[in-house]
C-alpha cells in the first residue's frame, strides 16, 4: 500500500486570533502541490476518466511541502489562496526522502481561485443544479525551482523528471553533458463555467525553462491548455462530454523549432449518484504524446485511439 498524501494542519487564524475558520492555516507534509486546477480536483470530480495530456505534462504534482492556505470575504470578491514551499516539481513518488535521490534546492508555489459570478454548486466541474444564472470560477497559479543535477549527493530523479515537447523525452536525455543546471518557471490561468445543464473549463499553461549553465543552449519555451465542454441531456443523469488538449514549446529541439501534440476526446457519463456513483466511457485520439503516464495509459510518442471505461464510486 502506498499512501498518496499525508499532512497536518492547524488553523491558526481561528485558533490564535478567532477569525472565521479557514481564514488563514497551516499545512505540512506530503500533498499535492498549489497549482494547476487540474491537480486541484479531486479524481471523483473528474467528467472524463482522468485529466489531460496538457495538464499532466506541467504538472508539478505532489511533494513534502511547508504552506500556508486560507480564504478572505474582504474583497468584492471572495478571494481562496494557497502558498507552499516544497522539495521540487514532481518529487512526491516514491524517490522523496531516499537517501542522495533529490537536490538542495526548493520549490515554489502560488494559487488564487475566486467566484466572481453566481453560485458555484456541489460539482466542481459539472452543473448538476442546471444553474439557471451564470455560475463562474476563475484561478491563476505561477510555480518555480532551479534544478541541479550535482546539488548534494546526486539531484538525479529531478533533473531526469522534466519532459519535452513533443517527443516526451525527458530533457537531460537531449541536453549536452556539459548542463548540470538550469531553472524553470511555469504560469497557468484557469476559468470554469456552468448554466443550464453546460459546463466549460478552460486551463491555460506557460513553462520557461532557463539560466543554463552552459550559455551555448538558448532559452525554452512551452505552452498548452486543454478545454472541455459538457452537458446534460439528462439533467443531473447523463452527460455528453468533448475535449482538445494541446502542448506546444521549442523544448524539444532545444530551440531550434517549435512541435506540437494534441489530444481529442468525447465522452459520456451516467451519473447514479451525482459524483459518488458514476460511469464514464470516453474515447482519445492522441497525435504524439509528450508524457509518460501509467495513470493515463499513456506512453511517450503514442499516436492513435485510447478507448477507457471506468466505474466510480467514492465514500
Amino acid at each position: 500500500m502506498r499512501l498518496l498524501d499525508y499532512f497536518l494542519t492547524y488553523d491558526f487564524g481561528h485558533h490564535q486570533f478567532g477569525w472565521e475558520p479557514g481564514t488563514l492555516a497551516f499545512r505540512t507534509g506530503l500533498s499535492k502541490m498549489p497549482f494547476t486546477m487540474a491537480r486541484w480536483l479531486s479524481g471523483k470530480e473528474f467528467e472524463f476518466t482522468d485529466r489531460s495530456v496538457a495538464s499532466s505534462f506541467f504538472d508539478v504534482n505532489r511533494s513534502l511541502a511547508w504552506g500556508l492556505y486560507g480564504k478572505t470575504r474582504r474583497t468584492r470578491i471572495p478571494i481562496e489562496w494557497e502558498t507552499a514551499i516544497f522539495n521540487g516539481f514532481v518529487t512526491g513518488g516514491a524517490e522523496t526522502g531516499s537517501s542522495g535521490a533529490l537536490d538542495d534546492n526548493f520549490a515554489y508555489s502560488l494559487r488564487l481561485a475566486a467566484h466572481p459570478i453566481g453560485q458555484w454548486g456541489a460539482g466542481q466541474l459539472a452543473d448538476f443544479e442546471f444553474h439557471d444564472q451564470l455560475a463562474m470560477r476563475i484561478g491563476c497559479a505561477a510555480a518555480a525551482t532551479t534544478v541541479n543535477r550535482l546539488s548534494g549527493t546526486t539531484g538525479g530523479t529531478e533533473f531526469n523528471s522534466i519532459r519535452v515537447v513533443d517527443s516526451g523525452r525527458t530533457l537531460a536525455s537531449i541536453l549536452p553533458s556539459s548542463v548540470d543546471n538550469y531553472s524553470v518557471t511555469q504560469f497557468a490561468l484557469d476559468a470554469s463555467l456552468k448554466r443550464r445543464g453546460w459546463s466549460s473549463s478552460l486551463e491555460y499553461y506557460f513553462r520557461s525553462i532557463h539560466a543554463f549553465n552552459d550559455r551555448t543552449v538558448r532559452d525554452l519555451f512551452d505552452h498548452g491548455f486543454w478545454y472541455q465542454l459538457g452537458y446534460f441531456v439528462v439533467p443531473g443523469r447523463v452527460q455528453l462530454l468533448t475535449r482538445w488538449s494541446r502542448v506546444v514549446g521549442d523544448s524539444g529541439t532545444l530551440g531550434i523549432r517549435q512541435q506540437s501534440a494534441d489530444e481529442l476526446a468525447g465522452g459520456l457519463a451516467w451519473y447514479f449518484r451525482e459524483n459518488h456513483s458514476k460511469l464514464v466511457v470516453d474515447v482519445t485520439q492522441l497525435n504524439g504524446a509528450p508524457i509518460n503516464s501509467a495513470a493515463l495509459d499513456i506512453s511517450p510518442r503514442d499516436n492513435g485511439w485510447l478507448y477507457r471505461m471506468q466505474i466510480q464510486f467514492s465514500f
